[in-house]
C-alpha cells in the first residue's frame, strides 16, 4: 500500500474538491517557465495530484508523465480535459520506471512530505532513476517561519 499524507487526496469523495482549495494555480506559470528555460520536452510531476500541472505541460507540447500515490487523485485528474495527453502512474517515486525526463518536478506541497533521510533518499534514488543523464529536479519548498500558507 503507498502512503498517502493527506486523506484529502485519496479519499474518493474528497479528492474531486481538492482543485477549488487551490484557486486559480497561478503559481504553475513559474513551472512552465523553468520548462521553457530547461529546453524540457519530456516532463515528469512527482506528487501530480490531480493534475493542473501534468496537464498544463502536455498543453504546451510536452510529453508528461504524472505520478502520485492518491488513486482518488489520479481518477479527478484523468477526468479533465486534456489529460489524454498525459500518461498518468499510480505510484511514487520509488515506483518509477527509467523513463528518461528532461527534468522532474515537485510543486506545492509534495516535498514537505519526505519526512525522515530515508524518505528522501529513496525518493531522489527514484527521481534520478527517471531522469536522463543532465536531467534537472525542481521542486519548491516552505519557510515554516512564514506560516502564511
Amino acid at each position: 500500500m503507498l502512503h498517502v499524507p493527506d486523506a484529502i487526496f485519496a479519499h474518493p469523495r474528497l479528492a474531486p474538491i481538492y482543485d477549488a482549495f487551490d484557486g486559480e494555480r497561478d503559481d504553475l506559470d513559474a513551472y512552465l517557465r523553468i520548462a521553457d528555460e530547461l529546453g524540457a520536452h519530456h516532463v515528469l510531476d512527482v506528487g501530480c495530484g490531480t493534475g493542473s500541472l501534468a496537464i498544463l505541460l502536455a498543453n504546451s507540447g510536452r510529453h508528461v508523465t504524472g505520478v502520485d500515490p492518491a488513486e482518488a487523485s489520479l481518477h479527478v485528474a484523468m477526468s479533465k480535459s486534456g489529460a489524454g495527453s498525459v500518461t498518468w502512474l499510480h505510484g511514487d517515486a520509488t515506483t518509477l520506471p527509467d523513463l528518461a525526463v528532461d527534468v522532474a518536478m515537485m510543486t506545492g506541497n509534495v516535498a514537505q512530505v519526505f519526512l525522515t533521510d530515508d524518505e528522501w533518499c529513496s525518493t531522489l534514488r527514484g527521481i534520478h532513476r527517471a531522469l536522463r543523464v543532465g536531467g534537472h529536479l525542481v521542486f519548491e519548498t516552505r519557510r515554516p517561519e512564514r506560516r502564511a500558507w
